[in-house]
């Protein structure tokens, strides 16, 4: 596989088109808005050190909105298909603070 040099604009336009999904109250239409960017068997999340393989188990994480905001990193992926892009790999850590 050679070095795609446009990584850059690829990445930004990711981030922007992700998170303008993510960012929905509506746990069910988050799903849904995101549903495209995971291979149905060949995209894995690691959340919070547990793996889960697949569209439908990851889109689950997504699918509740009782946790109160806290600040996370978030790791992606990208592998190419068809001229596009899936997220192929995908960790998500909370950041917890010791107050």
């Amino acid at each position: 596989m050679s070095f795609n040099m446009e990584y850059e604009t690829i990445g930004n336009a990711f981030v922007g088109h992700y998170y303008q999904k993510f960012d929905v109250q509506d746990p069910q239409l988050r799903a849904q808005g995101l549903a495209d960017l995971y291979d149905p068997d060949n995209s894995y999340m690691t959340f919070e050190g547990v793996q889960v393989r697949g569209r439908d188990a990851i889109l689950q994480k997504f699918s509740t909105d009782e946790d109160p905001i806290q600040s996370y990193n978030q790791l992606f992926i990208l592998r190419p298909n068809a001229g596009s892009f899936f997220i192929g790999n995908e960790i998500f850590r909370l950041v917890l603070h010791n107050n």
